[in-house]
């Protein structure tokens, strides 16, 4: 995962509470400290970057975190300035905003529920990889690892991208039969330049959302890797997710089992029925034909709260060896 110069995306996720956030934390020390200019970004709503890192890294800009060798910046992605700029990017504007061309052709409807559906924020966070891959400003970064919401939201946030394009796709072919039909029909999109600009800006978008789908199913540059811990529950959704993940062509070839109990010379009656639990769940992992396959790597349960960055690389010499 260290080799090569070539920059590389790593995304991890999985089922809420499994230890995401300490992971992508600690892979990202771990490259850092292994000569990689790294960018760790957080796209959950609910960011827990900043109480990994014990710094706080709010406000949605680069921020450095201070004590790896080379140098390792974070982001966390602000939900409430996507909802502001998905609304900016909807709102009249002089008759040449998005949302006053999908009225113009009485789609306007499908504008309010893309917001209703909070799919701003979704957006937001694939043109902020947009942005990783235009950007002189993020030129400097060979490692980018993402820190992702639960399952649910990931999967949508993947989807996306095919969704817009076929959603813009098809308003812009709609578009072009109203608009070769009759100049009567023509006068319903009001002047036609200010329509013609709404139209590029859709065109723009959807070239934007084919570039981003390009870099989630590039084998050679990105990865997604399951974070999942032994318990029946957590693996079930692991092999969802997993199966999710090869029908968006999207690579992924690691499962992260964390939080599993250390060898020890005498249990517990407690200890004794988790070990026993856990095992049944790693067993399940060897028979799941979705996620047998992948290259396992476990995780302890360690006795420490990791918090900080001597913490999460004590944690990355453990997991990310």
């Amino acid at each position: 995962m260290v080799s090569g110069t070539q920059r590389k995306y790593y995304m991890l996720g999985g089922k809420g509470g499994v230890g995401k956030t300490s992971c992508a934390a600690s892979l990202a020390v771990k490259f850092a400290n292994n000569g990689h200019p790294t960018l760790v970004v957080s796209t959950d709503p609910a960011h827990s970057l900043s109480d990994s890192f014990a710094q706080d890294l709010t406000g949605g800009t680069l921020v450095p975190v201070e004590g790896p060798i080379s140098p390792l910046f974070a982001l966390e992605i602000n939900p409430e300035k996507a909802r502001e700029e998905f609304r900016s990017a909807s709102q009249k504007n002089g008759g040449s905003g998005v949302k006053d061309f999908m009225d113009g052709m009485g789609l306007g409807m499908i504008a309010d529920q893309l917001g209703e559906l909070k799919l701003g924020e979704l957006l937001d966070t694939l043109l902020q990889v947009i942005q990783f891959l235009e950007s002189q400003e993020y030129n400097m970064f060979t490692r980018i690892v993402f820190d992702t919401a639960p399952t649910g939201h990931t999967l949508r946030l993947l989807s996306l991208p095919d969704f817009l394009d076929a959603s813009i796709g098809k308003i812009l072919k709609l578009r072009q039969k109203i608009s070769a039909a009759t100049s009567a029909i023509k006068s319903v999109f009001g002047q036609e330049e200010t329509q013609q600009n709404a139209a590029d800006k859709l065109e723009k978008l959807r070239e934007r959302m084919i570039k981003v789908r390009e870099l989630f199913r590039d084998t050679n540059s990105t990865e997604f890797v399951i974070v999942t811990i032994p318990t029946v529950m957590a693996i079930s959704e692991s092999s969802r997710l997993c199966a999710s993940l090869r029908k968006e062509s999207v690579p992924v070839k690691r499962l992260v089992v964390n939080q599993i109990l250390p060898p020890s010379a005498s249990d517990c009656k407690f200890c004794a029925m988790k070990r026993k639990d856990q095992a049944r769940a790693l067993g399940m992992i060897q028979n799941d034909p979705e996620i047998s396959s992948l290259t396992m790597i476990q995780a302890p349960l360690v006795d420490v709260e990791i918090r900080g960055v001597p913490a999460l690389q004590f944690l990355g010499d453990i997991v990310w060896k």
